[in-house]
């Protein structure tokens, strides 16, 4: 088996070295705000017609943890 060299790019590394949000959706929580209106969001619809929407609602009614969203913490029993 042959030895493989990595040649490291010192200045790229150096640029992306810093800590951010996981990204597991985009855009990320830190982006959604309460006073995001209805007409904020007509005028973003707006911006691009020809896409299709989509949305993805979260309901946090969940009875065991699991590592899907990140988002629920405390799990609660289930419930008669």
């Amino acid at each position: 088996m042959s030895e493989q060299q990595i040649d490291w790019d010192l200045a790229l590394i150096q640029k992306y070295n810093y800590s951010g949000p996981r990204y597991t959706s985009y855009p990320t929580a830190l982006e959604f705000a309460e006073d995001f209106e209805e007409a904020a969001f007509s005028q973003a619809v707006a911006r691009y017609p020809e896409r299709p929407l989509s949305l993805y609602v979260h309901i946090p009614f969940c009875h065991k943890l699991c590592y899907f969203c990140g988002c629920k913490q405390n799990c609660h029993p289930p419930t008669a």
